[in-house]
Parts: structure tokens; sequence; C-alpha cells
């Protein structure tokens, strides 16, 4: 499926799965980090000790995104990338840029599994604001439950990616079969439309040699009257004009010609009136 087009939901689900993250909002790729690992799972060259993804200032950000210069410049990759614009953790911006980023995942990732805690060597994903401003408090008493809390959040989390990526594969898996079909179905009414073509053709020429050879004839008969062969016969130079007209003719003549058969009285009662 092409990232272009795909909405927030599908995105963040696709993230998730891919770099074992807990995203909520498109405006948390703004950091860089994750637009950085996101190359690494395709070429696994980019230098993630050095990817910052608690990074929690411009200044930080700035820093995830010359890696990802760097990584775009490495693989010849001609991308412009508004940092400027995507440090802002917008969402718009950063959506189009996780759009195209997705769409090029797609199209270059190849079939080999990638661990993304493992290339992170240990480093913790970012909480689900960390690209957004918070007021940092002391951990009290009741707090210091909430790390065992967010884990048991995350696992959860990640179990219900799982089963709806799963479930969107078969869907996927389905509409592909079902695409399939319908493709096997047009090919062969298209097979049969070619067939067909091929026969009216076969036709086609076939009688449009027989009226070439009917023109041919009454072309060499028409230059035996003009040489003086067959001066005397009139009915013969008669017949000659009219098999000419009926072969030259335009659309509009065969239509007249047709008119005025109609209205031509048969031989039959020209006789009847001359015998009576």
């Amino acid at each position: 499926m092409a990232g272009i087009g795909e909405s927030r939901s599908e995105l963040l689900l696709w993230l998730n799965d891919l770099l074992k993250l807990d995203y909520t909002k498109v405006e948390q790729c703004g950091t860089g980090a994750a637009y950085c690992q996101i190359m690494d799972s395709i070429y696994g060259d980019l230098p993630m000790n050095r990817v910052n993804f608690s990074a929690g200032s411009e200044y930080e950000y700035f820093t995830n995104y010359k890696i990802l210069q760097s990584c775009l410049t490495k693989h010849k990759i001609e991308k412009s990338v508004m940092v400027e614009r995507l440090v802002k953790c917008r969402f718009q911006d950063n959506l189009e840029f996780l759009q195209w980023i997705k769409k090029y995942w797609t199209q270059n990732k190849d079939e080999s599994e990638y661990n993304a805690e493992t290339r992170r060597k240990g480093r913790a994903g970012p909480s689900t604001s960390s690209a957004l401003p918070v007021n940092k408090r002391p951990i009290s008493g009741s707090t210091a439950s909430k790390p065992l809390l967010r884990n048991v959040r995350n696992t959860v989390i990640q179990n219900n990616i799982r089963k709806s990526s799963s479930e969107q594969l078969l869907t996927l898996q389905t509409e592909l079969s079902e695409t399939k079909n319908q493709m096997s179905d047009l090919e062969k009414e298209c097979s049969q439309y070619k067939d067909l073509n091929t026969a009216y053709l076969k036709e086609r020429d076939f009688y449009f040699g027989k009226l070439r050879d009917i023109e041919i004839l009454a072309q060499s008969t028409q230059d035996l009257c003009d040489e003086g062969i067959y001066e005397n016969d009139k009915e013969l130079r008669s017949f000659l004009t009219r098999v000419q007209q009926i072969l030259y003719a335009t659309e509009e003549q065969v239509e007249l010609f047709g008119e005025e058969k109609v209205q031509q009285p048969s031989t039959n009662s020209i006789i009847d009136e001359e015998t009576f």
C-alpha cells in the first residue's frame, strides 16, 4: 500500500509496529528520531547510538536531522527535508513527510526482519508525550508505580498493533485475490475481442480484395471501350459507368442511390403499361 493518502491512524500503526514504539501523535515524529530509524530499517547503516529518542529541544532535534540528511546524501536520495518546519512538531508538516517516508520504505525495504530495539541498543523509545512540552514534577510515592503501569500498557498496545496488522494483512490478501480473479476475467474477455477483431479484419480484407478485382476489371474494360474495341456497345459503357459510380460513391451518394432505387418503377410495371 502506498504511503501517500494513508491516514494518521494507519501511519501510526505502521510506525509503532516497525519501530516498537508507542507514538500516539504524528507530531511526535518532529524530533527526527523515528525518521532516522525508518531509514535505518532499510539500509541498516545509520549510527543509531547517536540518534536521540529522548530529545526535548529543537537543538537536539536538529542533531537527529543531520544524521537523517547524511543518510539521504549517502544513498543519493533526492528529497528536500524542511527541517525548520518539521522541528516545530506541527501535524500537517510531519504527516506529509511521514507519508513520503512510508512510501519510500514500501518501495525499498527488503524482506529481512528488522529488530528496532536491538538497533537502538537499549535506548528506550520516547514516551507518548516526549515531542510536546511537559511540566516536570518530582517523583512521589504515588507515582513510583507508573513505570510498571506504562510497561503493561505498552505490552497491550503492541499486542493490539500486531492483531490489527494481521487483520489488515488478511484483508489485503483477500482484496488481492479478488483483484487477480477480476484481472483474469478481463484478460479472457480481451482475448476474445482480439480474436473477433482478427476475424473482422480478415473478412474486411477478403471483400476489399473482391472489390479491387471488380475495379480493375471495370477499368480495363473502360480502357478497351476508349480504344474503340467496344465503341458501339452503349449498354456496356452504361454498365461500366454505373459500376464505377457505385465503387467510388461517398456515403451521401450511396444513400441517394438507395432513394432513387425505391422511386424507380420496376421493369414488370413498365412492361405491363406498354402491353396494355
